[in-house]
């Protein structure tokens, strides 16, 4: 049999009978099982249609459920660092304030005298700098542990391939 443009079948086939003229089968007990054979087809599509659309609700309820949860990671990771520089901010604050509120003994003494003046300058610059020495020591710290912590939840996450690090890693 070969397809034309205007019919699927040959002109041959169309007067040909369905059943064979000396069939024993009925055109009954033809048209039941060709009944039955359609019902199982339709079932099986059914089926099918079915399935699939399970699969396709359980899938979006998974990414529905891993958008939640990435956002509540987001939200814990933004809330803890925020933490931490409001901690750092608040104890450079109160630092720079003891230093500020300090009495000078140094300059108390040399009052009138303008090199006790200087030297007070001077010790109240190197007090300053050895402040912000710390602060920066304790911020190098503090950024070392940020990483670390980013480190180990991307990895657990599984964000980091084995060739990468979390200070690798950028947005473009």
């Amino acid at each position: 049999m070969r397809r034309s443009e205007k019919s699927w079948l040959e002109f041959d086939e169309l007067t040909r009978p369905f059943l064979e003229p000396g069939s024993e089968e009925s055109v009954t007990s033809v048209a039941v099982e060709l009944r039955d054979r359609m019902v199982k087809v339709e079932q099986q599509v059914l089926a099918q249609y079915t399935a699939t659309a399970a699969y396709a609700t359980l899938a979006q309820q998974g990414v529905e459920q891993a958008r939640a949860e990435s956002r509540a990671d987001l939200d814990r990771t933004q809330a803890t660092v925020f933490g931490l520089l409001d901690t750092l901010r608040s104890d450079v604050n109160r630092r720079l304030e003891a230093l500020e509120n300090r009495p000078d003994n140094r300059a108390a003494a040399l009052t009138g005298d303008v090199s006790g003046k200087v030297a007070a300058l001077e010790e109240r610059m190197r007090a300053m700098v050895s402040a912000l020495e710390g602060c920066v020591h304790e911020n190098m710290l503090l950024r070392q542990q940020v990483d670390e912590l980013l480190r180990r939840q991307m990895e657990q996450d599984g964000w980091l391939v084995s060739s990468g690090s979390a200070s690798e890693l950028s947005l473009h």
